[in-house]
């Protein structure tokens, strides 16, 4: 199979969606985030915690040794924080 038909199989595939999450994060803390969502209010950090540490084991399993946050500031540049 050549590069370019590999593409659109392996775009997207590590992402840690909500499809992901499901399979990580405990069911109540599934809930709170579902209900932060809907509700708008703040996540409470229980919740985070839970969410990260999933994060985090579903990203040791797929090889990870870095991790960085990405966000686009108010500016409309992009900025990134590396830490290991």
């Amino acid at each position: 199979m050549s590069e370019a038909t590999r593409i659109p199989e392996l775009f997207g595939s590590l992402v840690f969606n909500e499809r992901t999450m499901e399979q990580y994060v405990p069911q109540s803390a599934m809930d709170v985030w579902r209900g932060c969502l809907k509700s708008g209010q703040p996540l409470p950090l229980s919740a985070a915690n839970e969410i990260a540490d999933a994060m985090k084991t579903w990203a040791l399993e797929h090889g990870a040794t870095h991790f960085t946050h990405w966000f686009q500031p108010l500016s409309g540049v992009t900025a990134e924080k590396h830490d290991s």
